[in-house]
């Protein structure tokens, strides 16, 4: 059994600021590690939502803002590692500017740097390897330190009404977008098994837009498709494929032209409230988190924060391991079921006969690590120590699905 990693951090001042100077403590034996101070680099030019351009102003990627505010900066002379002051997600109007701080800033620092670039496309160049750490969404270098998405949810669930009963919620919840088939077919998969049932709750505001496939049939039955779908349609039926490479993609799926026909009006935009999102959270067995146009959602997290109110129960389709934060302290094969995209339907009747006793454990853990990806309560807190890990004790091997686990 892996050795359960405990870093205990000292605070002083308020109670929502952690103290620049921690004291980490690793395992049973308290073994005291080296003091992890924290020094706040800020910039002459900072990023924010307001600058950013293109319409980016997802504050689930301010991460830096969500984690700044915890830290009581020690002087810079007495720093293990630096905090930079700027968050370099997106395309914004001070990225730039702030990227060239950010080589200057490394170029003369004898310690760490951190900042956050949490977005998977975006690459901070000209760094020398190993001086500065990413906070991202996705662990796919040695220099980025997986950190959850900035999201905001369990306050919010604390103010809505009690879950409802077990034997009495729908199966489960399916809702966001659904992206091309050229970058993946699993949404498309789980949505078409869905969307009819009886006992679930499909919703997308943008699963029509696979329909301009049905171009790829050289038949022209897109427009003719769209505009004779009813209801109320916000969808523009002059849209066509791209490259002959998309629709390659496209007639590779199997029966797609004939499921994306057959279902006819359910492909019109449909999309839940942030309230109705929220409350159904607490309405259903089961949440579907799926992989979309990247191996990372921000909805395992969501789900995991509705499990962890007694609300549904994540189930993980084409989740990577490494796209899940904290790997080393949550074990997430104890807090979600896994399932393969051809297997939900037959997985799902299953389950829903499982009793409330039967989930509870689950929900209980829930409760145990999902304040820990939830940066209302102790993310913040837990990014650090896993900043301090990384710079203080050095990386490790780490285990593919949770090792050294809470609980």
């Amino acid at each position: 059994m892996y050795t359960s990693l405990l870093l205990l951090l000292a605070r002083s001042g308020s109670d929502s600021a952690l103290d620049a100077n921690t004291t980490e403590r690793f395992g049973p034996s308290s073994r005291v590690l080296p003091r992890c101070n924290v020094h706040v680099f800020e910039p002459v030019h900072k990023t924010s939502t307001k600058s950013r351009q293109g319409g980016s102003t997802e504050s689930q990627y301010d991460v830096f803002s969500r984690i700044a505010p915890r830290v009581n900066s020690t002087p810079r002379s007495s720093a293990d590692w630096i905090l930079f002051g700027s968050d370099l997600t997106f395309r914004d109007a001070h990225r730039h500017p702030a990227i060239r701080e950010l080589i200057e800033l490394a170029a003369n620092s004898t310690v760490p740097i951190v900042a956050s670039s949490f977005f998977i496309h975006t690459r901070v160049p000209h760094l020398r390897r190993r001086s500065v750490y990413i906070f991202s969404e996705m662990e796919t270098r040695s220099e980025q330190i997986l950190v959850p998405f900035a999201l905001t949810v369990g306050s919010k669930l604390d103010g809505l009404a009690p879950p409802t009963a077990w034997e009495n919620r729908r199966t489960a919840l399916f809702v966001g977008h659904v992206p091309q088939l050229w970058i993946s077919t699993t949404r498309w998969r789980i949505w078409r098994q869905l969307y009819n049932r009886s006992d679930a709750t499909v919703a997308s505001p943008d699963v029509w837009t696979l329909g301009i496939g049905l171009e790829c049939a050289r038949n022209g039955t897109w427009q003719e498709h769209c505009t004779g779908l009813h209801g109320p349609v916000n969808m523009s039926c002059d849209l066509k494929p791209r490259s002959a490479t998309r629709c390659r993609a496209v007639l590779r799926e199997p029966g797609f032209l004939r499921d994306f026909v057959a279902a006819g009006g359910a492909v019109v935009p449909s999309k839940l409230g942030r309230d109705a999102y929220l409350r159904a959270g607490l309405d259903h067995k089961f949440c579907i988190v799926a992989a979309g146009d990247y191996p990372n959602t921000g909805k395992y997290i969501e789900a995991i924060i509705f499990a962890s109110r007694g609300g549904c129960v994540p189930v993980f389709i084409g989740v990577s391991p490494r796209s899940l934060a904290f790997g080393s302290v949550i074990d997430y094969r104890r807090v979600a079921l896994w399932s393969g995209v051809s297997s939900l339907g037959s997985n799902l009747d299953l389950w829903r006969r499982w009793s409330a006793e039967q989930v509870r454990p689950m929900m209980e853990y829930a409760r145990t690590v999902g304040k820990l990806l939830d940066y209302d309560a102790e993310g913040a807190e837990q990014a650090l120590r896993e900043v301090c890990r990384r710079v203080r004790i050095g990386r490790g091997p780490e285990p593919a699905m949770g090792g050294r686990v809470y609980g």
